[in-house]
């Protein structure tokens, strides 16, 4: 009976509880990595907790969540080797009717929540010339009608991604950006 061998690298992936995210976590585990499965809720842990996927509680949108994954990755050693922030919310109501706590909302999630992560992880990315993944969605591109809110979010984060990708290319940190459609 052969066994893996332990993975040398970590990859942290939010928004890991389901759908995209979920897949990209167990994607990455088959492929040899320790990812870090950010997760809002204990059940959700159990849920997407597998060989090489340690599930990790973290909301985006509290920053001392984010500042214990950070820790969690500088107790473990090894390299970060990327960032997926895939956690997003959809939030559609026609731009006349949809109160601004939600917009709020809408962008605590799909935007400041990834920056929030990104510069809380960038020392580690730039010591290991890591990757930045920002999924954003065909909806950063086009805006539908009730999509207000949510396409100006995944466009904030376009340009934002756009942005980083230009101030770390020097340093060898590459961004991309993941644009899927309908999901």
């Amino acid at each position: 009976m052969t066994t893996s061998p332990e993975p040398t690298e970590l990859v942290l992936v939010t928004g890991a509880s389901t759908g995209m995210g979920a897949a990209t976590a167990r994607e990455l585990a088959a492929r040899g990595y320790l990812v870090l499965a950010g997760v809002r809720r204990e059940i959700d842990a159990h849920d997407i907790e597998a060989a090489n996927i340690r599930p990790i509680i973290l909301d985006i949108t509290r920053p001392e969540q984010i500042a214990a994954a950070v820790a969690l990755i500088e107790a473990d050693g090894r390299p970060l080797r990327a960032v997926v922030n895939n956690a997003g919310i959809a939030v559609n109501a026609p731009v006349e009717v949809l109160p601004i706590a939600e917009w709020r909302r809408q962008f605590d999630v799909n935007f400041f929540g990834h920056i929030a992560v990104t510069q809380a992880v960038l020392p580690a990315l730039l010591k290991s010339s890591g990757r930045v993944v920002m999924v954003s969605s065909i909806g950063g591109r086009l805006a539908q009608p009730t999509y207000g809110a949510y396409s100006g979010s995944k466009f904030a984060l376009e340009g934002v991604s756009d942005s980083l990708r230009r101030e770390l290319a020097p340093h060898g940190v590459k961004v991309v950006i993941v644009e899927p459609g309908a999901v």
